[in-house]
């Protein structure tokens, strides 16, 4: 069971990617964590696979944080899609961008990783975000990492907010084109690995 629902003190949902989809595959929104307001994007429970429409809908949400000036807080969010059928272009073209939207983003992203498998989550998952809560286990996936975020690991919903704040805390005085550089050197670090 997610800890999601427990730790946010409000959330209004934001659905749809203005095509008509509504993006089912995972969950967007205005998000209050104790006195922060985050936009978020959380990925299904199963880490299921992600249909442009979802992809569009985690686009819209991120241009919506930009123009908010909102951190982007991501619960098991992985950002490569897993598809029951072979990839299309439009399938393939709509995760790039939503990825893209998600590197190139100006204010902090957090990230909470909760009980996940070692294949549901790669790299630059693990790489990308500013600060990384690891949630039921979910730490021994940071052993992976050659160059990670700042991570902290929680077992309770107290201890998740806490980290969750924690790690605002220190990437909001952080100017954007540093978190964006920071970004595109931890995933160029992977890519040389």
């Amino acid at each position: 069971m997610s800890h999601l629902e427990s730790i946010l003190d409000d959330l209004t949902e934001l659905s749809g990617d203005r095509t008509g989809e509504r993006g089912e595959s995972i969950q967007t929104g205005l998000a209050w964590v104790r006195a922060s307001k985050f936009v978020l994007i959380a990925g299904g429970e199963k880490f299921q696979s992600y249909r442009p429409g979802s992809w569009r809908r985690a686009s819209r949400i991120v241009g919506l944080a930009r123009q908010l000036g909102k951190p982007l807080l991501l619960w098991n969010l992985s950002l490569h899609s897993w598809l029951e059928q072979p990839p299309n272009l439009g399938t393939e073209w709509s995760a790039r961008q939503g990825q893209q939207d998600i590197i190139r983003f100006p204010s902090a992203i957090i990230s909470v990783i909760e009980g996940a498998q070692k294949s549901a989550f790669s790299a630059v998952e693990l790489t990308l975000p500013d600060g990384i809560v690891f949630v039921d286990g979910a730490e021994t996936l940071w052993g992976h990492l050659t160059m990670s975020p700042r991570t902290i690991v929680a077992s309770t919903a107290d201890g998740i907010t806490s980290g969750i704040t924690r790690l605002l805390t220190e990437v909001v005085s952080v100017p954007a084109s540093e978190l964006v550089s920071r970004r595109a050197a931890r995933l160029a670090s992977i890519a040389l690995a």
